[in-house]
């Protein structure tokens, strides 16, 4: 079911006509999106957002933090095959407690450290002034900035932006190490790009067309790279809400009607309907069957006790050939 089909569904259940009042259309679409929400942020649900191919991220020597775009909720899995690797998981306090000094030991990475959302790509590489515009000169509105300046204190600027002329945040706030984050008052118009130093310096962040503010999901690698590696990311996706007619739920069609349970029990519960008891049951029903299908393969029969590991044999020549376990 479409977008459009899913309304249609709830409108006629709940005695609208085809085309309600706007504040009604508002609502009901603001449930139907906290529906899919709802479902796609159940454990068994999320693997409907899994990516369909890996992204790539090149390293650099000496470089041990990396980012990735604002597509990625969550890394899956880092791997490479220039060295044949997959890269394990390493939590941040552990990775500080191996490598205090990032710099001072490179080599080939064996580990990668998710760190998760971070407002910039780039932090400055020294105290610095901060400068914003855009690819288009109808962005005009208002960029903000927050970030640590030297000695530790924290500053929050704003700024009137002019277009594709770039702008300082503060002429007379030059030192800034860290930023922590940075958006604009309307979606952008254009690409709306944050600079060290000067207009054209090292890019730090980027806002894409019809966003507010940049996202980016960080890691480390460990060791810090000796040298560029082509690195495939396996990732989350972020979820992206219904807008337009033709969207759809990114799960299989017989299970679309749950967002129209969903809505309907949410509207129920606001008015104090008893029928939200009948709606929660029903979309209840269908989680629970949508869950299954999503997470269950048809070919699979779980068995307790007897699980085996997939994978290819180990052994060696003196056993018997059978490569693959299951």
């Amino acid at each position: 079911m479409t977008f459009s089909e899913i309304l249609a569904d709830i409108y006629a259940d709940l005695n609208y006509q085809s085309a309600p009042a706007s504040d009604v259309i508002a609502r009901i679409k603001r449930y139907v999106n906290e529906g899919l929400r709802v479902v796609v942020g159940e454990p068994q649900m999320q693997r409907v957002l899994d990516a369909d191919g890996p992204f790539t991220v090149a390293s650099v020597a000496s470089q041990a933090r990396y980012v990735l775009p604002e597509a990625v909720n969550r890394i899956l899995k880092i791997s490479e095959r220039t060295n044949d690797r997959t890269l394990a998981a390493l939590s941040l306090d552990e990775y500080r407690r191996r490598e205090p000094d990032p710099a001072s030991v490179t080599g080939t990475p064996t580990h990668y450290v998710p760190i998760g959302r971070v407002g910039v790509a780039v932090q400055p590489s020294d105290a610095s002034e901060v400068f914003v515009d855009s690819t288009s000169a109808s962005d005009t509105g208002t960029a903000y900035l927050e970030g640590i300046i030297t000695g530790g204190y924290r500053r929050v600027l704003s700024v009137t932006m002019t277009g594709t002329t770039a702008v300082s945040f503060s002429a007379s706030v030059t030192s800034f190490i860290s930023l922590e984050d940075f958006y604009i008052s309307a979606n952008a118009v254009g690409t709306v790009t944050l600079h060290e130093d000067a207009s054209g310096g090292t890019e730090l962040a980027r806002i894409t067309i019809g966003q507010k503010r940049p996202r980016y999901f960080g890691f480390y690698l460990w060791p810090t790279p000796a040298a560029a590696v082509n690195y495939l990311v396996d990732y989350r996706k972020e979820v992206v809400e219904l807008v337009n007619d033709a969207d759809e739920p990114p799960w299989p069609t017989d299970y679309h009607y749950i967002l129209s349970a969903y809505a309907r029990m949410r509207h129920w519960e606001k008015s104090d309907d008893t029928r939200f008891t009948l709606a929660l049951a029903q979309f209840q029903r269908g989680l629970s069957k949508l869950k299954y299908a999503v997470s269950t393969s048809p070919d699979e029969l779980p068995v307790v006790g007897r699980g085996r590991r997939v994978g290819h044999s180990r052994l060696g020549g003196w056993f018997p050939a059978d490569s693959w376990t299951h």
